[in-house]
């Protein structure tokens, strides 16, 4: 029986000894409006695909989490990962926009309030000044 475990949108890849099968379902590098789905084993292959039918068409989402079951199943894997990044509520924000990704970039901060500690302009405000 192969597990599937459905990970938070901004969770970190999977990572551990041996391989692991992750399916990946976010914005394409190339086209930030288009979403992409990837099927990744990492490990000892170290493969990222794009699952596609036999007619060259790409799977949905839920295509490629069957695909990836069974690639699970070829090498002897008892779990699948699957990571959804457009499920975060900024991608979600983004989907509704048609792949907009300037879409309220004023409400984004590049600060972290929880975070306490030095800031790079620290560094940079002692090294110009000796």
């Amino acid at each position: 029986m192969i597990d599937t475990i459905t990970l938070a949108p901004h969770d970190p890849m999977p990572e551990g000894p041996g391989p692991q099968v992750i399916v990946l379902r976010r914005f394409e590098e190339d086209d930030p409006a288009r979403p992409t789905v990837q099927i990744v084993l990492t490990g000892r292959h170290g493969q990222t695909t794009h699952p596609r039918h036999p007619d060259g068409s790409f799977m949905y989402f839920d295509e490629a989490i069957a695909a990836a079951r069974l690639v699970a199943q070829e090498e002897g894997l008892d779990r699948v990962f699957v990571l959804d990044r457009l499920q975060g509520k900024r991608e979600q924000d983004i989907m509704r926009h048609d792949g907009d990704h300037s879409v309220h970039m004023e409400r984004l901060s590049d600060t972290d309030s929880e975070h306490r500690g030095s800031d790079m302009r620290d560094v940079l405000h002692r090294s110009e000044g000796g």
